[in-house]
């Protein structure tokens, strides 16, 4: 019974000293810069949207105001209340003292701070807010700024009357001289213009990027980072100051228009960074859906512009926070599939966007009022952001890098399997050539041979035959005789004789010494050869001189040829000149001839160059031995 009347008796002493303390426990103004007002205030919620300064007075009065937590920033997270906020000051110093009242959330409906001096005469000392003109607001500041002025010895109370409907109730405040608070703006500013000049670095190299290697992955990243440039501004009461200020209310739907728009920018630019498709991912339509979702909720705010209801406004309020910390996670989810695919450039974006989760989550609590600190300066959103577009700008050119070597590798292959591919045609040719070489030298050869020797058996007869009978008689055996020569000819231009264990050189020897013999022009074969020649690329050279000599002999009308073949350590040079009448390789190039050598020389990867005028045609061919 005792232990209850104890506890009893020190309940009410401390609600007696909290009632107390709402008239007892104002902040002693003395030399100090700065000034807590948490230790010092109370609040109250007006969830009727109906009390005055009158009625809050009186309730302060009557001790109905609940205390402020020492050392916390005045946090609520999402409301559809006005909230009063009360505290007492008293000026301890023998002079006049210059103050400013800071509210530091830049973002409030409407905000007005009324001061009572200790003859009950209230003071209102401005309504301002971003449902106002920028220049309305008594100090012009991206923060909310009043200027206090107590006399020596003053004391007064102040009330603050703060609209946040359809927004997070999130409201860092203090009180301290007007010098220091200024001062201390610079800083700020600097820091900020530190973080803008990074984003916007950010947004003009990737815009270069784009117009340089027309890859839309830096057209998307570059139009996300101006969206989160944008946001955070709004966050910080610098896009109001500088772009519009004349244009107030725009700020809350500016807001989230830029997380929505963020969010989805953010899904396109994954995708296209972890070349994320439906072949390879299984949550590939998850995320189109999702990224379409994130878009048309970007839609709702400009309605809400229009035309808007607080019910509405909290429904969306949620679903972008929500969005928020599920397109990161999102985000993740699919950088790990593709990570485990064997994608190992998913690590970069992955390190990117854990970067970015801290500070998503940090701002997401802090704005539903489940958590009320920033993990650092000047908020967890702003340094998570820079750190991710900082590190996915560098992992973008990790990339470019990484793709111009895949397709180096494709490219790489597909000239191997061109070659793969030549090689296997020149080789069926080369085949089919030596078959048919043979087959008719073996069959059609021998088929002929036969009807010769039948016929010149009945030569005692053809002594019979009038004149007109042996002319015709003689006529048939030099067309046999023709026939025979032209097919050995065939056959030794499809695959020489013993071409195979002759060799290149011996084999030319041979037919120039042919040529020599039986044709009028005289060729000059001069060659060098300081290296064994592999066989395919023997029978290729073969062909491509076989060609130049035809070329020479149906069409150049010379009387001299020469016929030069040499080999040095890393390359075979063939050339070939002669005193005919020249042709114009450019008209001319179409020719069957022309275009066979241009086919062998590009299958050996060599070049050649022309050079024909009405004295004679030179023609240098360099083939290269690797």
């Amino acid at each position: 019974m005792n232990k209850i009347l104890f506890s009893i008796l020190i309940f009410f002493c401390f609600y007696a000293n909290i009632c107390s303390a709402q008239h007892n426990n104002p902040i002693l103004i003395d030399t100090a810069i700065k000034f807590n007002i948490s230790k010092h205030g109370y609040f109250y919620e007006d969830q009727n949207l109906n009390l005055t300064i009158d009625s809050v007075i009186r309730y302060k009065q009557a001790n109905k105001l609940s205390p402020l937590i020492p050392g916390k920033v005045f946090s609520k997270g999402y409301t559809q209340s006005y909230y009063w906020i009360a505290f007492d000051v008293e000026n301890t110093l023998n002079h006049t003292v210059h103050l400013m009242f800071k509210e530091q959330s830049s973002s409030i409906n409407r905000l007005q701070l009324f001061k009572v001096d200790e003859q009950g005469k209230i003071h209102p000392l401005g309504l301002t807010g971003d449902h106002f003109p920028f220049k309305q607001r008594p100090y012009r500041n991206r923060s909310f700024i009043y200027p206090i002025l107590l006399s020596p010895h003053e004391k007064a109370s102040f009330y603050l009357w703060a609209d946040k409907r359809g927004q997070n109730m999130y409201m860092p405040m203090f009180i301290g001289r007007d010098v220091d608070i200024i001062q201390a703006e610079i800083p700020q500013h600097t820091l900020f213009g530190f973080y803008t000049g990074i984003f916007v670095f950010a947004v003009i190299f990737n815009l270069l990027l784009f117009v340089s290697i027309r890859d839309t992955i830096h057209l998307y990243y570059a139009i996300y980072i101006f969206c989160t440039l944008i946001f955070i501004l709004e966050e910080e009461g610098l896009a109001f100051q500088w772009f519009y200020p004349n244009l107030p209310g725009l700020q809350d739907y500016m807001r989230l228009i830029m997380a929505s728009l963020s969010c989805g920018l953010l899904i396109q630019v994954m995708q296209l960074f972890v070349n994320q498709n439906p072949s390879n991912s299984s949550l590939h339509r998850f995320t189109n859906y999702y990224k379409r979702f994130c878009w048309a909720m970007a839609i709702i705010p400009v309605l809400m512009l229009f035309k808007s209801f607080i019910i509405f406004e909290k429904t969306v309020f949620y679903i972008n926070n929500f969005l928020a910390l599920l397109t990161v996670i999102v985000i993740i989810i699919c950088v790990i599939e593709r990570i485990r695919a064997g994608y190992k450039l998913g690590w970069y974006y992955f390190i990117a966007t854990v970067m970015l989760l801290f500070g998503v989550f940090n701002y997401v609590f802090n704005t539903l009022g489940i958590t009320n600190f920033n993990l650092l300066k000047p908020n967890g959103l702003v340094v998570g952001l820079t750190a991710e577009i900082i590190f996915l700008s560098f992992a973008l050119t990790q990339r470019y890098n990484f793709l111009k070597k895949e397709k180096e590798i494709l490219l790489e292959e597909k000239s191997k399997h061109q070659v793969d591919l030549a090689d296997g045609i020149f080789h069926a040719q080369e085949d089919e050539r030596t078959r048919l070489a043979r087959d008719l030298h073996d069959d059609l050869g021998g088929t002929l041979s036969i009807i010769k020797l039948n016929i010149t058996a009945f030569q005692h007869k053809a002594l019979k035959l009038n004149d007109d009978e042996r002319i015709f008689y003689d006529k048939t055996i030099g067309m046999i005789e023709k026939a025979c020569a032209d097919l050995r000819e065939i056959s030794h231009n499809l695959m020489p004789k013993n071409f195979e264990q002759t060799g290149l050189i011996e084999t030319l020897n041979e037919h120039f010494r042919s040529l020599n013999h039986s044709g009028k022009i005289a060729f000059d074969f001069v060659f060098q050869l300081a290296h064994p020649i592999d066989s395919n690329m023997e029978i290729t050279i073969y062909r491509i001189v076989n060609e130049l000599v035809n070329n020479i002999i149906r069409h150049a009308y010379a009387s001299k040829a020469t016929i030069q073949i040499l080999s040095f350590d890393e390359r075979i040079n063939i050339m070939a000149e002669d005193n005919g009448i020249g042709f114009n390789p450019v008209t001319d190039k179409k020719g069957l001839g022309l275009q066979n050598i241009l086919s062998r020389v590009n299958y050996l990867n060599g070049k050649i160059q022309i050079d024909s005028n009405q004295n004679g045609t030179t023609t240098t061919i360099d083939i290269p031995l690797k």
